[in-house]
């Protein structure tokens, strides 16, 4: 009888958590054909189907259901053991998959990583960049081990935990007429044109759950996907914005941006996400308590 192999394994898993043979081969850069190959050897070599298949869905019969935790804890336990055989008592290995939201991704993390890696030079880090809801799906999906977000995620599958907190700011051009007043109510802000994050940005979902604290509707929106771009709109004069005082720390000290006082305080956490039921690994446990040291040392 042939056995099972660790990428047969992987291609399963992938699959039961998105669901998609696509997004199963993209997430773990192979050809569909090959993903497709592999999986029907894998039921083969079972005896039976692991998935329903609904057109061009897969979702886990009962028979997958009972083997996806043992395949994943078998995959988690094979990393594991990598990582035990290739430390010694100096020196940290391994690999870890991360994802950051945003604002974290390109204003925060990228220094205080290169930190981490400088001390553990054997460790690869791999860093995937996304909204919040796009880091929560590729963890769900198996397809990250540690994600880095802004803002509540709230799903049952995810766990959560206070990381560092961020205040956002009001932005608008210096020639706007706000710019020379020391304090605008954000009622007077209601007929401005606003450029703000797309949704599933936690930088959005926090402004907008001000505005909905504060009885306040802001009817003249564009959503505008990237930092980068949104500051440039809003340099120009063509609408205010709500950002992490983190992305637009250069623009207001070099007087490209002028910050809009209100009378209303601002502020997120950025949270560690999880899966509760994921192998933890040395490393990921070791990442675990450098993030929670990291979060101590700026709180």
């Amino acid at each position: 009888m042939d056995s099972v192999t660790l990428r047969q394994l992987e291609i399963f898993v992938s699959v039961a958590k998105s669901e998609s043979m696509t997004k199963a081969a993209k997430n773990l850069y192979i050809s569909q054909s090959a993903a497709s190959m592999a999986l029907r050897e894998f039921e083969e070599i079972l005896g039976g189907s692991v998935f329903y298949r609904v057109g061009r869905g897969l979702s886990l019969n009962d028979r997958g259901r009972f083997l996806l935790p043992k395949a994943e804890y078998i995959l988690a336990l094979m990393k594991d053991f990598m990582d035990v055989a290739n430390n010694d008592k100096e020196n940290l290995m391994g690999e870890l998959k991360i994802g950051c939201s945003t604002t974290i991704g390109n204003y925060f993390f990228p220094t205080r990583l290169k930190q981490f890696c400088d001390e553990h030079p054997l460790v690869k880090i791999s860093l995937n960049v996304g909204n919040t809801r796009e880091i929560a799906d590729l963890l769900s999906e198996g397809v990250l081990d540690i994600g880095l977000v802004e803002g509540l995620v709230a799903r049952r599958d995810i766990e959560e935990e206070e990381w560092v907190k961020d205040e956002l700011v009001i932005i608008a051009s210096p020639e706007h007429p706000f710019a020379c007043r020391k304090f605008v109510p954000m009622q007077e802000m209601q007929e401005e044109p606003w450029v703000l994050r797309e949704r599933g940005s936690g930088t959005l979902s926090t402004f907008e759950a001000v505005l909905s604290r504060k009885n306040l509707s802001f009817h003249h929106v564009q959503e505008i996907g990237h930092t980068e771009a949104i500051k440039r709109v809003v340099e120009a004069g063509m609408g205010m914005s709500c950002l992490s005082k983190l992305a637009v720390e250069k623009e207001l000290l070099e007087g490209h941006l002028a910050e809009i006082h209100t009378d209303e305080c601002i502020s997120r956490w950025f949270r560690i996400i999880t899966l509760p039921e994921q192998y933890r690994s040395r490393l990921f446990l070791y990442m675990l308590r450098w993030l929670r040291s990291l979060a101590s040392s700026i709180n």
